[in-house]
């Protein structure tokens, strides 16, 4: 990446805020940024605000959950477009 080429945005959605600094550790690359959203909500605020390359969706989150967001993305003209991956993390 050159130093006139922006950072490619990644959206992490996940209402556990651990999680969220996990992925963002696993994926750093100079050549990404990282937008984070702790709900479904504030993600939909972000995704209608910023160029998105990739969302990382948490499957389970009170309120709008994974699903229901990529639902609304899917429908959606400008988000419709960007690749979802799931993740979710369980605890016993």
């Amino acid at each position: 990446m050159t130093s006139l080429e922006a950072p490619t945005k990644l959206l992490l959605v996940d209402d556990l805020e651990e999680n969220l600094l996990a992925l963002e550790a696993l994926l750093r690359r100079e050549s990404l940024s990282f937008l984070r959203a702790r709900s479904g909500e504030e993600a939909l605020e972000l995704l209608l605000s910023h160029d998105v390359a990739l969302a990382l969706l948490d499957v389970q989150m009170p309120g709008m959950d994974g699903f229901q967001l990529a639902e609304y993305m899917r429908g959606n003209t400008r988000t419709r477009h960007v690749p979802i991956i799931f993740v979710t993390a369980g605890s016993s």
